[in-house]
């Protein structure tokens, strides 16, 4: 099931009222591109302006979701993206080079059951990562997206979001 929402609010409380239910039940995986980037042709760059506000607004819309472990790729832009609410919370990231996707894949799966994950990875990442996680339906990211984030319930359901 694919849920779009196109306002923060609405996807904030929507975020907040299934991480309520879904962090006492069951553990529920956030997995998000990282925000608008500076540079097109440098293979580390940084977050653009535009990328650090995005950065902003997802720490924003995350704040009450009981977020607890935080993977990311070795990329700046990537751990930029989920920097501010790693600060919020006083959490730390784990980082998994974008190439290991099987090493990542199995640190998702070793997490307490009760645990709620954040994944900032890439365009060409996210589907084989939504894929391992076992949603079905196959999801695409163009190389302009961004603002898109995708919750895989413990029954492998994907909601997706906008922020």
């Amino acid at each position: 099931m694919v849920l779009r929402f196109h306002t923060l609010v609405m996807a904030a409380a929507l975020t907040c009222s299934l991480m309520s239910t879904a962090a006492q039940a069951h553990k529920g995986i956030f997995v998000v591109r990282h925000a608008e980037k500076a540079s097109s042709t440098d293979p580390d760059t940084p977050l653009s302006m535009q990328g650090e506000d995005r950065a902003s607004a997802l720490a924003r819309v995350l704040r009450n979701a009981g977020v607890t472990h935080v993977f990311a790729s070795e990329k700046q832009r990537t751990q930029q993206t989920v920097q501010p609410l790693v600060d919020q919370k006083g959490l730390k990231i784990t980082v998994v080079a974008a190439a290991k996707g099987a090493e990542l894949l199995a640190k998702l799966k070793a997490v307490p059951a009760d645990a709620v994950v954040l994944v900032s990875g890439h365009s060409d990442t996210i589907p084989a990562i939504l894929a391992g996680l076992g949603v079905k339906a196959p999801v695409k990211l163009r190389d302009d997206q961004y603002g898109r984030l995708f919750l895989v319930t413990e029954s492998a359901q994907l909601i997706e979001l906008a922020y």
